[in-house]
Formats: C-alpha cells, sequence, structure tokens
C-alpha cells in the first residue's frame, strides 16, 4: 500500500474518529516514501560527484596539454576556470546536502515529525528544481565549463571557427535550457501534489 492509498483509505473512513486509524501503518508508508526520495537525492549526488570528478579531471589533462606546449597562457587560464567550474558544481551540492541533513535532525520519530520531514525534503528539492530559474543557476557551472572545456579541445586539434564556436555555444545554452526546463517541469508536476497532500494530512493531524 503506497501513500495515495492509505490516504484514500482514511478518507474513506467518514464515520471513524481519528485515533482508529493505524498510524503505525501511515508513519510505515511515509518513511517508505520518504526512503524513495532520498534514494533520488543519493543518486542525483553520486551522479554530479561521479561526472565531476570526470570532468575535472579532463580539465586537467587540458591544462597540463597547455602547460606542457606553452605560449597559450589565455587558453591555460580557461583551463583553469574549467577545473574551478567543476569544483564549484561538486562543491554547492555537497554543502546544500550538509546543510538540508542538519535542518533535518530537528525532527523527532512521530507521526508529524515524520510528515515534517518529508516536507522539508519536498520544500528542498523544490529548491533546486521547482524552478527554471534555480535549475539553470545549479546547472550553470557545470554548463560553462563543459563549454569551455570542450571548445578548448576543439582548439588543440584545431577543429574550431567562428561559426562552428557560435554552433557549439548556441546548441551547449539551448540544450541546457530545454532539458532545465522539462526537468522542472516534470520535478513540478510530481513534488507540487505529494506537498499538498501531505500539508492536508499534517493539518488533520495536529487539529485532530
Amino acid at each position: 500500500m503506497d501513500f495515495d492509498e492509505m490516504l484514500k483509505s482514511w478518507k474513506e473512513q467518514e464515520d471513524k474518529p481519528l485515533y482508529d486509524v493505524n498510524r503505525d501503518l501511515l508513519q510505515l508508508v511515509i518513511r517508505n516514501e520518504q526512503a524513495g526520495m532520498r534514494r533520488a537525492l543519493r543518486w542525483d549526488q553520486w551522479t554530479t560527484y561521479i561526472v565531476g570528478t570526470a570532468m575535472t579531471a579532463l580539465a586537467g589533462a587540458v591544462l597540463w596539454w597547455f602547460l606542457d606546449h606553452g605560449g597559450a597562457g589565455s587558453y591555460a587560464i580557461l583551463a583553469v576556470v574549467g577545473i574551478a567550474a567543476f569544483a564549484l558544481w561538486i562543491g554547492a551540492l555537497w554543502l546544500s546536502r550538509r546543510r538540508q541533513a542538519e535542518r533535518e535532525r530537528v525532527f523527532g520519530n512521530t507521526l508529524e515529525e515524520e510528515l515534517r520531514r518529508n516536507l522539508s525534503l519536498i520544500d528542498y528539492r523544490l529548491s533546486q528544481v521547482g524552478r527554471w530559474s534555480n535549475l539553470m543557476l545549479w546547472s550553470a557551472p557545470i554548463v560553462a565549463g563543459s563549454v569551455l572545456i570542450f571548445w578548448l579541445i576543439l582548439k588543440i586539434n584545431d577543429a574550431t571557427g567562428f561559426w562552428f564556436n557560435a554552433g557549439f555555444v548556441i546548441f551547449m545554452v539551448g540544450s541546457v535550457a530545454y532539458t532545465t526546463w522539462e526537468s522542472s517541469r516534470a520535478a513540478r508536476e510530481e513534488l507540487l501534489p505529494r506537498r499538498r497532500r501531505l500539508s492536508g494530512l499534517l493539518d488533520t493531524l495536529t487539529s485532530a
């Protein structure tokens, strides 16, 4: 039984008082939903760490190439900027997750506190992806770093030109803008109804 089924069953008990509901079972369902959300967050976190580390290593290799060949100080600086962008991406996510973990420590183990913990997780996720602008801000370091590094790789191989560069930048920015918009829309469709249901349930419990 998932959360929606449990809530539907609860609402059908119109002739029964609130204390007749199996609170232990409801709390178990809520914890299972919370565990699913945490798995998704861990997946995003480790994906960021792995991809960010790989891209940082690639940027380091590009930087080494320019330093080894000399005479390309401006390109070496751009490679350093790319490394810094990837490091910022990883560090921002790590700091964000640490702050969220600290916020969750204030919650206890009662049913109401589990609901508040779930709402805190949903609010945290919405703060990241609930708005297109927020998601673009989160994506900005990896986009900027990727554009720089791949452009430098093309420069190393003498595969750059004005129209090629312009097309490459337009493609990267356009694809990221669309994918972040779609991801934000999907996240809102998933999280906002869940937030409303949990808030309504918490209001019912606290007013009973």
